[in-house]
């Protein structure tokens, strides 16, 4: 089940908060990227080293957040993943040769060590239709891209605000530590579905009670 549920993980080119410059990239070598663009400024392009950890909660065990979720929305849960992430000051190789190489708000220039430290997080993967978390709320409904599956995490991929050298402005306009939910697999037949589940219930999860 866990290995079936990696490949899904890795099997998608990215996931995406927002498709315009926030995603989440995983790779079956136990690397990914991890971007962050907003307005045109780049905070974050950053390779990353991820493992698959033994769960640390009972499978009966489900986030209230998430399983609200479910009750509202019908998406189908495909697992829980639990991995340790560790984020890296290396631009991903493909962008050698890029303005990146000389920005000074991208990766350390914006983030304190800490932001490189490893993490442990609990991942969930869900099929269903879905807009991006960047959208909700914005645009008619008939107008929004739809996915077809959503990775919800139990705390943002993003640094916390803590690991910020200068949060002011553009990091706190974007509240990027806020984002827990990425898409994935854009398609178009799910319009003829009606709304969008995760428009009526967003976000990840913040406790686990047994069900």
């Amino acid at each position: 089940m866990n290995e079936a549920l990696c490949s899904v993980l890795c099997g998608e080119d990215m996931w995406c908060f927002d498709t315009e410059g926030r995603h989440i990239k995983f790779n079956e070598d136990g690397t990914g990227e991890l971007w962050c663009r907003c307005n045109f400024n780049y905070w974050i392009a950053a390779e990353f080293k991820w493992r698959r950890i033994e769960s640390s909660c009972n499978q009966t065990e489900i986030p209230r957040t998430l399983r609200q979720a479910r009750e509202n929305n019908n998406a189908k849960l495909l697992g829980q993943l639990d991995l340790d992430m560790t984020l890296s000051k290396q631009l991903p190789k493909w962008t050698e040769g890029s303005t990146l190489k000389t920005s000074t708000m991208v990766n350390e220039h914006s983030l304190t060590d800490d932001a490189f430290r490893p993490k442990s997080y609990a991942v969930r993967i869900e099929k269903g239709n879905f807009v991006e978390p960047s959208s909700i709320g914005f645009l008619p409904n008939s107008d929004k891209p739809r996915f077809a599956i959503r990775l919800l995490f139990d705390k943002s991929p993003y640094p916390p605000r803590s690991e910020w050298k200068t949060p002011d402005g553009g990091p706190d306009t974007g509240e990027f530590w806020d984002h827990v939910e990425f898409v994935s697999r854009c398609s178009p037949d799910l319009l003829k579905e009606g709304k969008a589940m995760n428009e009526l219930t967003t976000g990840g999860w913040y406790e686990c009670i047994v069900v």
